[in-house]
Parts: C-alpha cells; structure tokens; sequence
C-alpha cells in the first residue's frame, strides 16, 4: 500500500481498538515489542524457530527444512503446514499474543533457547496460520510491512484529530519520548490535548536535534542575523546521557542504542561531575592520544605528565571500542574525552524550550570539569570574520569543523531546522558535502570482489513519502576488510526483490532492506535517466529528452554509520537544495 493508503487504515483501525490494544499494535505494526531504545528482542534465529514449528507439529525438522528453502519465508511455511490440517488456533486476544513474546523474550540463562523453543510451539499451537505466519515474522524482524514512523502518526493524528497543528504536536510527542506505543495509549486513552503535557523523562532518549548545512560562512547571517555559539565539531560519536536520580546513568547513542556498557569510563565521569538529582544532556565522545613533550618527561618514565599534548582521534579509531569483550583493555588503550554542549532536561524541569544561552548556563553551572568530562570549546559572537577565525583554529586543533547555533535558540528535537548549522572543512571542496545514505542493493564484483559486492546501490530518504530514492552506485573506497564485513552485514537484510519502498530505475543482483547506511564523497551531483532523487522536481524544470532524478557522480565509500538509522539518512530535499545552489 502507498503511505496515504496506510494512513487511512490507520486512521479507520486505531478508533474501533483499546488504547492497550493501540500500545500493542503500534509496535507490532513496526515488527517490535517495545520502543527501539530498551532493545527488547525475541533472540531466536531460523534455525529455534524451525525447531519450534517442528514441536508443535510433531515432526521432524528435516521435514521443515526444504519447504523454508523453497520460500525463503519460515512464516509461509508455518502458514503452509498449518492450513493443510485446518488448524483454527485458540482465539487468542493481541495482549495474549504480546505478553507471551515478552515471556519469551525475557527467558535467560542457562538452556534459554530451549526454554524458548518449548514457549513459542506452545504459542503455536493456539494460533491459526495466519496468526502464527505473522508471528513468525515479528520474531525474525522479517515482517516489513513499510509503516514509517511519520505514517504511523499521521494515521493515529487523522483517527483522533486530523488538524496540521495535531500532527506537529503528535510528531514533537515522538521527538520527547522515542516511544510510538506510549504516545498511541495517551491519545487512544486521553486524546491530543493530552500530549501537550509530555515533557522528557529520564531513561527515554530523546531524538536529537539536526542541523543544516550552508556551502559558505556568509549564507549564515541569512538563517541566524543575530549571537551565535560557534562549536567545535568532533569527529567522534554523540551520546546523550540520563542521570536518575537513584544514580544510575544510561548512554544512548543517536540512533538511540543503549550503548553505557562501552564506556563505564564515562559513567564514572559523570558521577564525580553532576552535582544535581538528575539530568539529561547531551555531548560528544572523542578518542584522544598523548603526545608527550620529551624536554619536560621525567627521566625513564614513558607515561603522559602534565606536559602532555591532548590530540584528537578520528572516529573509526573511536569505534574500535565497540566491542563486547576486554572493554577494560580498551579504556587503557583508547582514552576518550565527553564534550558536553547541551542541557535538555534537570531535576524535573524542560529545558528544550529554552534558549541555548540558558541551557549551557544550566549545564556548566551544575557540571564540573573532570577527566573525561569536558565542555566543547566555543566563541559567542555575531561577527562573519570572528566565526571564520574559530573555524580554521578548530581545523588545526583536529575538529572536522564548527557547528554554529542561534544562542537564543530552542532546542527542536528530532527536526533539522537553521537554529544549528554545519559547516566543514570539506565544504571547501568542488562538493559542499558528503552524504548519509541507506543501502538499497548490491552488485557482485568480478576479479579480486568476486566472492562478495564490488559496489553498492544507494539511496536519499524522504520523510514526507516514506520512501527511498536511489542516488548512486558506489564501488570505490572500500578496503578489503570493509568488503568483508558487507558479506556479514547484509546477510540478514537480504530480499528476494526490490523494497517497496525504494524507487530507482537501476537493476542490481541482490535487493536489501534499507537497513545500513554508509558515508560517501562525490565530485559532482548531475541528472541520471536511471536515478529518482528529487525526479517530479526536476522533471518540471527541464525537457522531455533530459528527464531523470538527482545522481551523485564519482562516489567514493567513506565510512559505515553504525550510528544513524535508515531514517536518519540524508534527505532527497537537502540534496535537492544543495544542487539548486550549485
């Protein structure tokens, strides 16, 4: 179905539900049982559940083996099986179904999987086909049923309120709280209105703020006439930390991935640092190395004193301490230092509606500097050559760039507004930017590649259609490892077609889910028969024989963003703006 389809069954379904049942349905329907944040999975592969749909059936699994490879879909199979005998199920209720999952999902310890296993046959068994053909599904996070975020409220603002103004509070809700289900219950329970009392709460990460980008410095004065903060930008990773006021502290990274098990460094930072009851702020973690200055080290000790240089590291040696095992081993081998630039939320008051000004005061009064706390280096000016000034300082002190934000500016959650704008040393360049983009497809390579992709097609994201459109096709830049790592990366998002939601005009030899976003460079942005960026926009604005959509030429492969989301990608508009400037 077309998003405006899905908004209207939306918009027909959550009025004849519960708001229990509109909680359930609402992660459900993006094949989920709790907000993305608390990272609650079943952890069962095909394999578990092959060998659950053989217990319920009282077969051998042999026997389920060849229908999977013939379908590729362990939910048509148990579909399949299940018909071929007429089984009705149980009339099991949506919140039946939901707390059994829950159950299973939290079963740990020694023989979890059997445990597991001997849950879910059960569960099968009082289900019919169709039930347990979509179960199946929800548990693999094969479901894929195409219900973006910005759908889903629009489906819920259309059954409860249907006014623009309804949907910005819906979305601003979304923004606070990153909980679909929770915001679906208060309107289902309270109505609309009832969301304008939502206000953050610890625990729940709040989607962060985004910037615009501008190709040179003097464009600034268009968006922010007034003071501005010109801030270092690090190329490390921005982690938003909550402080309850019980002491314990959650990291969350901004695709909102729980990730305060790879930094107990920080965790103990931030206890010596906060001197209120509880917080939510946000900043920026940096790898750092010591040069140490020989003519003032004490003679045979080869540790950093005081006379040692602080440098900072790229990102991808950051990333190295992602890692599951010897993290001890990595605080020692890769320190880090915690930039704080924001406040959003303390000791029970909302600061997102403050101003910048206010929000730095609060958080420098109420933190204090010490190792590897640390506040990000800025100038408060309203002066072009004062902010081109800090920026090539901020350059040779190994930042990436300066972010620079309307000092009497809110903080808007989840929105890319011109309150903060970007701008980097690349920027420079023939290009004004690189680009976050979702892969799409993937083709085999030949010689050296031929065993895994030789080059990847990717795509822009445009919130408004909830769709991909192709930009790209990248091959080069990838090391061999980075190769290697595709083959594993892609595996489990691997489809028989095309996406639903992706548009593009190009063929390739294996479809994915838009799942895995990765960095690129380009040279120039042109106009492609075979691409769909941008394409009803450009295709008023030029002749017949040169229709096509936006295309990046001579990409090159930078990074993968294991730290933004599908949704978080770069937009079709921010890319079609940037073509209009150039």
């Amino acid at each position: 179905a077309s998003s405006l389809a899905m908004i209207d069954i939306l918009a027909d379904f959550f009025p004849k539900i519960s708001p229990e049942e509109a909680k359930i349905s609402a992660y459900f329907l993006r094949g989920e049982l709790a907000p993305a944040y608390e990272d609650l999975e079943i952890g069962l592969a095909d394999k578990m559940v092959m060998r659950a749909i053989a217990k319920s059936e009282n077969i051998g699994i042999e026997k389920i083996k060849p229908l999977f490879n013939k379908t590729g879909d362990l939910g048509l199979v148990i579909e399949k099986l299940y018909d071929s005998r007429n089984h009705k199920g149980a009339n099991l209720n949506i919140e039946e179904v939901f707390e059994k999952l829950i159950e299973i999902s939290k079963i740990g310890g020694e023989g979890s999987q059997e445990g597991k296993i001997i849950f879910l046959a059960d569960l099968f068994l009082k289900t019919s086909g169709l039930e347990a053909k979509y179960i199946v599904r929800t548990i693999l996070g094969t479901l894929r049923l195409g219900v973006g975020e910005m759908t889903f409220l629009q489906g819920l603002a259309k059954a409860f309120g249907a006014g623009k103004k309804d949907k910005e509070t819906l979305e601003y809700a979304f923004n606070v709280l990153s909980d679909l289900g929770e915001i679906a219950y208060i309107v289902s329970k309270s109505g609309i209105k009832k969301i304008l009392e939502i206000k953050p709460k610890v625990g729940a990460p709040i989607r962060v703020m985004l910037s615009n980008r501008v190709q040179e410095l003097e464009e600034i004065k268009d968006h922010i006439p007034g003071m501005v903060s010109v801030e270092e930008k690090y190329d490390g990773e921005r982690i938003q930390a909550h402080i309850k006021k019980t002491g314990e502290i959650s990291l969350f990274s901004r695709q909102q991935e729980n990730i305060t098990h790879q930094y107990p460094d920080i965790i103990e930072g931030l206890k010596k640092s906060f001197i209120g009851k509880e917080a939510i702020i946000e900043g920026e973690v940096v790898a750092v190395a010591y040069d140490v200055n020989k003519s003032r080290r004490p003679k045979g000790v080869g540790t950093p004193t005081a006379a040692s240089e602080e440098r900072l590291l790229p990102f991808q040696i950051l990333m190295s301490r992602r890692r599951k095992h010897n993290i001890e081993e990595y605080i020692k081998k890769i320190p880090v230092h915690y930039f704080l630039f924001d406040l959003l939320y303390l000791d029970g008051k909302n600061y997102l509606n403050q101003s910048l000004k206010d929000r730095r005061a609060a958080l420098e009064r109420f933190f204090r500097k010490i190792k590897p706390i640390d506040f990000g280096k800025y100038a408060i000016t309203d002066d072009l050559s004062e902010i081109e000034s800090y920026f090539a300082d901020s350059i040779k002190r190994g930042a990436e760039g300066v972010m620079i934000k309307d000092y009497s500016g809110i903080y808007q959650a989840g929105s890319r507004g011109w309150l903060w704008i970007k701008f980097k040393k690349e920027y420079k360049k023939e290009l004004a930017d690189n680009f976050d983009l979702v892969v799409v497809g993937g083709l085999y390579g030949a010689g050296r590649r031929a065993k895994t992709y030789g080059s990847l097609l990717v795509a822009a994201y445009d919130p408004k259609q909830n769709k991909y459109y192709s930009f790209t096709k990248v091959g080069t830049g990838f090391t061999d490892e980075n190769l290697a790592q595709s083959l594993k990366m892609f595996e489990k998002y691997k489809l028989k077609e095309k996406h639903k939601l992706v548009e593009t005009g190009m063929k390739v030899d294996v479809w994915f889910e838009p799942k895995i976003v990765l960095e690129i460079s380009g040279a120039e942005i042109t106009i492609s028969p075979i691409h769909t960026v941008a394409k009803d926009k450009i295709k008023k604005s030029l002749p017949a024989d040169r229709q096509g959509g936006l295309a990046l030429r001579f990409p090159k492969f930078l990074r993968w963003r294991e730290d933004k989301s599908a949704e978080d990608a770069t937009t079709v508009n921010e890319i079609y703006e940037l073509y209009r400037k150039i």
